[in-house]
């Protein structure tokens, strides 16, 4: 029995063959669709989870200034150690270090000499509280011993080879000050997996550290994890850290700390100065909407082309029921012609996802293998998919054919229900308000993306090169600036302690008029900074001093200063003190707030003071348009004869800048590809509506016609319901879409409004694809030969 409703949906699979490519390709999409994002979803709740300790490792985040929510992943050196002796909760901890926030740190070994990104300092503690598994050495003891240095396997491979860099000796210049320093190799660690909310190349021993590490209110460039004996205590423990700085350090603390779950940082953590980059819990909670959606759609698509067709199918029910077949017969045979065109859309879905994987790590920017494909879970939803769509779309069509009776439907005299009729069309409307609220959130996502491009930054980030600065290019940096500037594509200078992009200090300051220091970012910079970044004065004159030098310090300050320093205007903070450190000086000019993070982030207040180059990191390169790649290569000449001992290392702003925007424009991405998608096979299904309708009418068609009536006539006559349905979409889909987006907005604190064209844009665009896919079904309909249609009467 079961051979024969094999064979028989085999035979008819092949006699419509049209509808059954549609059929498969559709299901096809929408699950390795479905797939391919829940395998990123997947990848990304998996962060961090490879650690044995996960559950109880909880990271010291802070709260400045003191507020109920953490406004900053780091914090200063001394809290760990000072934490670790207070709370007997706290059974461990670890501090990671990357000094100049940003800046690569120069490495060598033997001819074998780079600057390396992910450089940092670790307690010894490291091993202990972190799953990292050493390929050489021990772990209690890898950090212990001052000049010890830990490397990846990756690194291992690159400086040295085959040979075994146990015991080897590596340079390295960890302040980036021109100080080398040598480090012995005592072990080598697996590769970070590319799970881990932190990457790590190098780490070299706290014991190296020159800052004071008791100190409770400085040097924020540090991230301290805690070890609890229990994860139930953490609320509990907050609770009382706001007494223990007061009792430690200062009466009224300027900052609190709080405790946040190694857990949710990758994805619940919108804090400054995170350790690298991280997610938003938001991105997934839209791509698995995307992927829900797809799949609707798809199997929706496929139900509809199904009972599309089914009228065409009613004759053959008929006569199976006449020579003894029963309903339970014709639901079986239904039911698994459509089982199995889904299976063979399953398997059409697998060699698509091996097609697209390649494309779908660049949007997602990951690294899926194969051998993720074929991982259990990935099989197993496979084929539960197959099986849910097999059995819920074909339900419907099997229970349908199987209740016509059979004098009707040899006679050709079908009458389908309002039921059916409601179903029908209900499916084809939420079809597309499905649709249209992936378009209104592509259209949306594109703007805000446009935005972020578009929007003035408070300097000019493009044809910007910027090289950390190392000891040779300190000491001769005035030579090696007159050879650069000398250049024709060369338009200026600077060196500064920051870049925009890449980190940032934090400071207390006291300024004129007030009786507390408020904490500001401070950027240490030379008189040539607002020339390079091509920065405006809104008030006063730049700095004059190339360098500070003795006497009254000079200070630029942001507009955001002007309002916390409570002055009325810019033109009044001018000349007002601040005393900074053991600097005292004059604000000599203001400038608009810069915006040195990402769109997610408010301008901060920002203090601009000139200091010598040995407190800067980086020197930044104006280029002139033109022939860049000529001025690059003659900043690479005068590089190699001035700074023989370093390798040229730069990165350009402008990329540096996309790189904070990585994951929204990767949202940006995964909409338009898979809203074309997923608009696509919701257009089959309008397809298959439109036959339907062909179908149902085609004797009223031909009468119609044989009466005189028009092309265009019959055209609008078979388009109108649809196009109703399409408008109807629009106006259900336009709420959901704004919730979302308005909600995706949040997350930015500089954004576009949604205005009305979006909405209008939408609806056009669906009204717009689903004309064009009816045109088609409805002329083909319009311009058939009457004769066919009305030959059986």
């Amino acid at each position: 029995m079961f051979k024969s409703y094999f064979v028989t949906a085999i035979r008819n699979i092949k006699k419509h063959k049209g509808y059954s490519f549609i059929n498969i390709s559709g299901l096809a999409i929408g699950i390795a669709s479905c797939l391919l994002i829940t395998i990123f979803i997947q990848d990304e709740l998996s962060y961090d989870t490879f650690h044995k300790n996960a559950d109880y490792i909880f990271r010291v985040v802070a709260s400045a200034p003191v507020g109920e929510q953490p406004t900053n992943a780091n914090g200063s050196l001394g809290v760990g150690p000072a934490l670790a002796i207070e709370f007997p909760e706290i059974t461990d901890f670890v501090r990671i270090l990357k000094m100049g926030n940003g800046a690569k740190r120069y490495v060598g070994y033997g001819d074998k000499k780079f600057y390396e990104e992910w450089f940092f300092f670790a307690d010894s503690s490291f091993f202990n509280i972190f799953t990292f598994p050493l390929l050489k050495g021990d772990p209690n003891t890898a950090l212990k011993r001052p000049n010890s240095i830990v490397i990846t396997e990756e690194m291992a491979q690159k400086y040295f080879g085959n040979e075994d860099p146990m015991g080897k000796i590596m340079e390295t210049d960890p302040y980036n000050d021109g100080e080398m320093m040598l480090f012995t190799v005592t072990a080598v660690a697996e590769n970070v997996p590319a799970n881990s909310h932190f990457h790590f190349d190098f780490l070299v021993t706290y014991n190296n550290l020159r800052e004071n590490l008791s100190n409770l209110g400085g040097f924020w460039q540090n991230y301290t994890y805690v070890l609890l004996n229990n994860p139930e205590s953490a609320k509990s423990l907050e609770a009382k850290f706001l007494p223990f700085l007061k009792r430690n350090w200062q009466e009224d603390p300027w900052y609190t700390i709080h405790l946040q779950p190694l857990l949710d940082i990758r994805l619940h953590s919108n804090l400054n100065s995170e350790i690298q980059a991280v997610g938003d819990i938001y991105d997934i909670y839209i791509f698995s909407i995307v992927a829900l959606l797809v799949l609707l759609i798809a199997s929706i698509n496929f139900m509809n082309l199904s009972t599309a067709r089914s009228a065409n199918r009613a004759r053959e029910v008929g006569l199976r029921k006449v020579v003894g077949a029963g309903r339970k017969q014709i639901v079986y045979q239904f039911l698994g012609e459509s089982i199995i065109i889904s299976f063979i859309g399953g398997l059409v879905s697998i060699i698509l996802i091996l097609l697209l994987l390649p494309v779908f790590n660049q949007i997602a920017d990951k690294q899926f293998t194969i051998q993720m494909i074929a991982a259990p879970s990935i099989i197993y939803g496979i084929i539960g998919i197959v099986l849910f769509i097999g059995l819920v779309s074909g339900s419907y069509v099997a229970f349908v054919l199987s209740s016509f009776k059979p004098v009707n439907t040899l006679k050709g005299v079908l009458k389908t229900s309002g039921s059916g009729k409601f179903v029908r069309k209900g499916l084809v409307v939420f079809q597309f308000v499905l649709s249209i609220v992936i378009i209104f959130s592509t259209l949306t996502v594109r703007e805000q993306m446009k935005f972020i491009k578009e929007q003035d930054l408070g300097y000019k980030s493009d044809e910007i090169m910027v090289i950390p600065l190392n000891k040779d290019l300190r000491q001769d940096y005035q030579a090696i600036r007159n050879e650069l500037i000398n250049f024709s594509g060369i338009h200026n200078t600077t060196t500064s302690s920051y870049v925009p992009t890449r980190g940032s200090a934090h400071h207390g300051m006291k300024f004129e008029g007030m009786d507390d220091r408020i904490n500001q970012v401070v950027y240490h910079i030379d008189k040539e900074f607002l020339d390079t970044y091509n920065i405006d004065l809104i008030a006063g004159r730049n700095i004059s001093h190339s360098i500070y030098d003795e006497g009254d310090a000079e200070f630029l300050v942001s507009s955001a200063t002007v309002k916390e320093a409570e002055y009325s205007s810019p033109e009044d903070a001018i000349g007002k003190r601040i005393e900074y450190r053991i600097n005292n000086g004059s604000i000599l000019g203001v400038i608009n707030d810069l915006n040195i993070y990402s769109f997610h982030e408010e301008s901060m207040a920002t203090v601009y003071f000139v200091s010598p180059i040995e407190n800067h990191q980086f020197l930044s390169i104006r280029l002139k348009g033109g022939s860049i790649p000529g001025t690059i290569d003659h900043i690479k000449s005068v590089w190699t004869n001035l700074v023989p001992n370093y390798p040229l290392d730069y990165f350009f702003l402008d990329e540096s800048f996309e790189r904070l925007h990585r994951s929204d424009q990767r949202l940006s991405d995964v909409f338009k590809y898979f809203g074309m998608l997923a608009i696509g096979v919701a257009c089959m299904g309008l397809l298959g509506m439109a036959a339907f309708s062909a179908e149902q009418r085609k004797k009223e068609i031909g009468i119609r016609k044989t009466l005189g009536g028009n092309t265009f006539g019959l055209y609008y006559l078979l388009s109108k319901d649809q196009l109703k349905w399409i408008v109807a979409a629009a106006l259900i889909a336009w709420p959901f879409g704004f919730f979302v987006m308005n909600n995706w907005l949040e997350n930015f604190a500089y954004k576009i409004e949604i205005d009305v064209w979006l909405f209008i844009n939408s609806g056009a665009l669906a009204l717009l694809v689903a004309m064009l896919t009816i045109s088609w079904q409805s002329i083909r309909a319009a311009l058939a030969n009457p004769v066919e249609s009305l030959k059986h009467e």
